[in-house]
């Protein structure tokens, strides 16, 4: 299953060597529960095979800091019994749209 996941971009940390190289991005999003609540949760995305090779890691490195929508295939584990998240593709970075100033009559 593919989701969006909207956050901000912690980081980016390469792992592996020569043909084995992987990478996690890290990306935290926040939230507010039913009970008015703030939630913080880090989510782990893994980048491996041909995003890898294409680099698509680094896009996001140039996008730490910053809000992303980042797209994500969504899977269970069932030998570690967790759910897991692997990168779909290229984030969808948000643009802040400026109010253009109001002319006024003479």
């Amino acid at each position: 299953m593919s989701v969006l996941i909207h956050g901000k971009v912690l980081g980016v940390a390469d792992k592996g060597e020569g043909d084995r190289k992987w990478a996690i991005i890290g990306i935290e999003v926040k939230t507010r529960d039913r009970d008015g609540f703030d939630q913080t949760e880090l989510f782990k995305v893994r980048v491996f095979g041909d995003r890898i090779k294409e680099g698509q890691h680094n896009t996001y490195r140039t996008c730490t800091g910053t809000d992303v929508y980042m797209p994500v295939n969504v899977e269970y584990n069932y030998q570690y019994q967790r759910v897991e998240y692997s990168l779909a593709g290229l984030p969808v970075r948000l643009q802040q749209v400026q109010p253009k100033p109001e002319l006024k009559a003479s």
